[in-house]
């Protein structure tokens, strides 16, 4: 069986649905050092993000089904309800 590789991607940034398939764009922060652009010597180096498509999915409507299940059900275990405070 072939390797595939993994993916790790920070957010959606395009998503469709036409003819029956779903399209979704994943991109990724790719962090990358650079002069400070508040330094008048140009000396002082920081990190900037610059995002790149990483992963682009097609699927059909089942499997998007199925997607969607697993998310939730992960979600439903992983995010506690926020609470009212009553004042």
């Amino acid at each position: 069986m072939k390797e595939v590789p993994v993916v790790f991607v920070n957010s959606v940034v395009q998503t469709g649905f036409s003819n029956g398939i779903y399209n979704v764009a994943f991109s990724t922060a790719r962090f990358v050092p650079g002069p400070d652009p508040k330094d008048p010597d140009g000396k002082k180096m920081v990190a900037s993000s610059a995002e790149f498509i990483s992963a682009n999915l097609r699927m059909d409507l089942y499997c998007m089904q199925q997607l969607h299940d697993s998310l939730a059900s992960i979600l439903a275990q992983q995010v506690k309800p926020a609470t009212k405070e009553m004042n």
